[in-house]
């Protein structure tokens, strides 16, 4: 019996919230296609849609706005456990540790079948605490005092201040803010497959997320981005980009941010990207990062056409140097990446939860014969 090793393209489950055609390049969430969200929506907007399933109304968004601006403050002990863990923890794995304190007191008695408001409460006092304590972990490891959270601020505009120390530029907000959106959702991706199967037992929300957070902390998921940014800063000019490009392939290594399970032609959230990352590089004075970036990729399709294969660059492989641009440090790049996601994991718990069922795949036993000791 042959199988699809890393269940690929085995249906697992149903979902509404988005739809990706590989054949086509194309992401939609709820119908809408990502390119026409990024142009015409804010960041608030589309969290709303994904959670909720249409475009909020302007009543509607803005009771979404005060559930993601009231509750951005740490509890105490979030806060105690960040400040007591050592500075060398990766930024992940003190993700991973915190989260589950973050947890509101509603969602974490509340029957998860029986009271759906309650757990998209829970969520979203989870969602609007993950930009504090991203910034507050930032601030801690360069040994600064963090910064507590302005409620009448913009969550990315917050979050930024609290991370810097000082206002943003507009633009720097708004390429946040669309940056976000084209990682907020993604089908059932490894970290989001993760979270609905904790999520089946009925665990409290927060630890399906902690889950998740574990499962995008990898290299070949959420941590991409950071692998391609190090990798840029390693080959160090566009012009060199060309003879590393064929180091790596004549020695059989993966190029990191490079090609993507889903995709057969090119990933939508990198075509849009990586404008945006080159303009943002510009304005920073860091576009050299990009333009390195921006050679392999193209160096990399030339070669892999002469193969027979077309791999082009994915949403990971542009987003390190925005996110660097924004003076974010790379070890917390992905960090980000579940500050936006967490919507996405949120919505697909409150799918599952509204048509319950127990995750338990079946294993084919392959192991020896019936014995004796």
């Amino acid at each position: 019996m042959t199988l699809p090793k890393g269940l690929a393209g085995v249906p697992a489950d149903t979902t509404s919230i988005s739809d990706i055609d590989g054949e086509r390049g194309e992401l939609r969430y709820r119908g809408y296609s990502i390119a026409d969200l990024v142009s015409h929506c804010s960041f608030l907007d589309v969290a709303c849609l994904v959670l909720d399933g249409e475009l909020p109304t302007p009543d509607s968004r803005r009771e979404f706005e005060r559930s993601l601006a009231q509750p951005r403050a740490l509890p105490p002990a979030a806060a105690d456990v960040l400040s007591r863990l050592p500075r060398e923890t990766h930024p992940m794995t003190a993700l991973q540790v915190v989260l589950p304190l973050l947890d509101d007191a509603s969602a974490k008695s509340a029957p998860r079948l029986e009271n759906r408001a309650a757990q998209r409460e829970g969520l979203l006092a989870i969602a609007a605490k993950l930009p504090t304590t991203v910034a507050a972990l930032a601030r801690l490891r360069a040994g600064r005092t963090p910064l507590a959270p302005d409620p009448s601020l913009p969550i990315h505009a917050d979050f930024l201040r609290m991370l810097r120390g000082e206002a943003p530029h507009p633009a720097e907000v708004a390429t946040l803010d669309a940056t976000q959106i084209l990682q907020m959702e993604h089908g059932f991706n490894a970290s989001t497959f993760t979270g609905r199967t904790v999520a089946s037992t009925l665990c409290p929300l927060s630890m399906a997320l902690s889950a998740c957070v574990g499962a995008l902390y990898g290299p070949l998921h959420g941590g991409a981005d950071e692998a391609a940014y190090r990798m840029a800063l390693s080959i160090g000019d566009p012009a060199k980009a060309p003879a590393w490009v064929d180091e790596q392939l004549a020695a059989k290594e993966k190029i990191m941010g490079l090609g993507h399970r889903e995709y057969k032609v090119v990933d939508p959230r990198a075509v849009i990207l990586k404008p945006m990352a080159l303009e943002l590089a510009r304005l920073k004075g860091q576009e050299k990062v990009v333009e390195t970036l921006i050679a392999v990729d193209e160096h990399a399709e030339k070669r892999f056409a002469e193969q027979g294969k077309r791999i082009r660059a994915n949403v990971e492989f542009y987003k390190g140097a925005v996110f660097a641009a924004l003076g974010i440090p790379p070890e917390f790049f992905t960090t980000l990446f579940a500050m936006a996601r967490v919507f996405g994991w949120g919505a697909h718990m409150l799918e599952l939860w509204d048509d319950h069922k127990l995750y338990r795949p079946a294993a084919v036993y392959t192991g020896a014969g019936p014995r004796t000791v």
